[in-house]
C-alpha cells in the first residue's frame, strides 16, 4: 500500500506499540496525512480558514514555493496572535483548517502550534523532504521519527496536487505527558492526488477508500518556554473514527 500525504508512519515513541505501516500524526502530501476529533458533524463553511487556495499548476511541474529551503523562508507573517503560519503551496493545492480554538484558554497555544506543526509537516512533504520548518514546531526523539517518515522514496519523490481538509479539532489532557495537551483532528485527503516531484504527473490512487478519512492526534508539551510536538498517536481510520465521516 502506497503512502498518502500527510499520513505518519512512526508510532508514539517509547510506547511499544506495533508500527505495521500504520501512520501516526496530523500532517500535516495528498494521500498521506492524519487527524483526531469527536463531535460527528459535518464540515461546515463556518469556522474555517482556507491557508491556501490557489488554482492552475504550472505547465512543467515543479512544486510552488520552492525558493526558500530554510526554516520560516517564504512564510507568511501571522497576522494576530492566533493567526495560523501558512506554509507557501503553489496554485495546485488548498488546504482547510478550521479556525476552532478550545475555550480554556491555556490550551490555546498549543493548538496554534499543533496546526503550524500539520501545515509545516504537509509543506515538507509538498516539497518531496525539501524542507524542514517543521522542525521547529517538534521536540524531542518525535523529530527523528518523523525525519525518517519523511526520507522514504514515496515521500522524496513525489508533491500533491488538489484539496486537503482538516476538521473536527479538539484539545484535552494528555494521560501520560506531564501538562502535556493532546490536539486530535480529522484529515480527508480524498479530493487530492500524489503526484510524480518532477514530472507532476498524477501517480493512480490504490489506497482503501476508507483510508482517506482518519483521526489524528499529536502530544504537545512545553519546551524552551514554546509548545511543541514531543509525541504522536497511531492514526484511527474511518469508520471506526466515526467523526471523521465523509
Amino acid at each position: 500500500m502506497r503512502r498518502e500525504p500527510g499520513r505518519r508512519r512512526r508510532d508514539r515513541p517509547g510506547a511499544g506499540r506495533p508500527r505495521a505501516g500504520h501512520a501516526t500524526a496530523a500532517l500535516p502530501a495528498a494521500r498521506r496525512l492524519a487527524v483526531t476529533g469527536l463531535a460527528a458533524t459535518g464540515l461546515t463553511a463556518t469556522g474555517l480558514l482556507a491557508v491556501a487556495c490557489w488554482s492552475a499548476a504550472p505547465a512543467t511541474f515543479h512544486p510552488a514555493g520552492v525558493a526558500g529551503n530554510a526554516a520560516g523562508a517564504g512564510t507568511a507573517a501571522p497576522s494576530g496572535r492566533n493567526a495560523v503560519v501558512r506554509p507557501p503551496f503553489g496554485t495546485n493545492v488548498h488546504i482547510v483548517m478550521p479556525g476552532w480554538l478550545p475555550a480554556d484558554s491555556g490550551e490555546i497555544p498549543a493548538v496554534i502550534a499543533a496546526k503550524d506543526f500539520l501545515l509545516a509537516f504537509l509543506y515538507a512533504e509538498y516539497r518531496g523532504n525539501q524542507d524542514d520548518r517543521w522542525t521547529g514546531y517538534a521536540s524531542g526523539s518525535v523529530i527523528g521519527a518523523l525525519k525518517s517518515d519523511l526520507e522514504a522514496p514515496d515521500v522524496t519523490a513525489e508533491s500533491f496536487t488538489g484539496t486537503i481538509i482538516f476538521s473536527h479539532i479538539r484539545a484535552f489532557p494528555d494521560p501520560i505527558v506531564k501538562g502535556g495537551v493532546d490536539v486530535s483532528e480529522c484529515f480527508d485527503n480524498a479530493q487530492s492526488s500524489n503526484t510524480g516531484l518532477t514530472t507532476g504527473k498524477v501517480i493512480p490512487d490504490q489506497v482503501p477508500a476508507d483510508q482517506h478519512y482518519y483521526r489524528n492526534t499529536d502530544v504537545m508539551a512545553v519546551a524552551n518556554g514554546r509548545w511543541h510536538v514531543v509525541s504522536v498517536y497511531p492514526v484511527v481510520y474511518y469508520p471506526q473514527a466515526k467523526e471523521c465521516m465523509p
